[in-house]
């Protein structure tokens, strides 16, 4: 199981960039693979709060549903979660406190890959980061 983190898509139906080749690339990898890909209703958020911010409503349905259609799963994002992303962030400097959010998602779920271009991820030894 691979949790997908909000850069994959953006990536993806953003402008030319190497990030993006290799985002196109790992799709049909990652599926023929057999993968399984989710996500949270967090990486969803952040999609909309950056096109949003963008003011740029094209790339943001288009993120949105690049999204929508890599992953099998959308998990829900509890209480739990949020109080153990606040004692990853007290540990983990170099993690956003969305990336907290996301890592203790995984933890909750027993994911240990993400996919993601960010490489605050690799301060947690039990995370392997795809990319």
């Amino acid at each position: 199981m691979i949790y997908v983190d909000s850069n994959i898509p953006m990536y993806l139906v953003g402008a030319s960039h190497p990030n993006k080749l290799r985002v196109i690339d790992m799709v049909p990898r990652l599926t023929l693979a057999g993968e399984t890909l989710v996500t949270s209703a967090e990486t969803f958020q952040e999609i909309i709060h950056r096109y949003r911010a963008a003011k740029d409503e094209q790339h943001l349905y288009a993120a949105y549903e690049a999204l929508s259609e890599m992953t099998q799963e959308t998990l829900s994002v509890t209480r739990d979660d949020v109080d153990k992303a606040l004692a990853l962030s007290g540990k983990h400097k170099k993690l956003s406190s969305r990336d907290c959010l996301h890592a203790a998602i995984m933890k909750r779920i027993g994911a240990d890959s993400v996919w993601s271009f960010d490489k605050g991820f690799e301060e947690l030894p039990w995370v392997v980061r795809v990319s």
